[in-house]
């Protein structure tokens, strides 16, 4: 497959899988603590340790989604190109 088809597509895949995350973790977060997760502008009320909480696992989430597509990405690059029948 083309190197800018297989770039894009992870590109694509990277921030689908950020953004599905980011639903899934605040409905957990939502059902766990009984609160929605820390806004991007926290009010005065949210405590520091959840904003703190909050950002660690959306971070760390977050990362491991990028690199595992990345990864996944360059061995679908590094796949040898099989001959097809007409170039044969």
């Amino acid at each position: 497959m083309n190197t800018k088809i297989l770039e894009l597509l992870g590109t694509g895949a990277s921030l689908g899988g950020v953004a599905l995350s980011q639903k899934v973790l605040g409905a957990a977060w939502q059902r766990i603590t009984g609160n929605p997760p820390p806004a991007r502008n926290p009010d005065p009320e949210e405590t520091w340790t959840d904003i703190i909480i909050w950002s660690l696992i959306t971070g760390l989430v977050g990362t491991i989604l990028k690199v595992a597509i990345s990864r996944q990405i360059a061995k679908m690059q590094a796949r040898p190109k099989v001959a097809s029948q007409s170039e044969v």
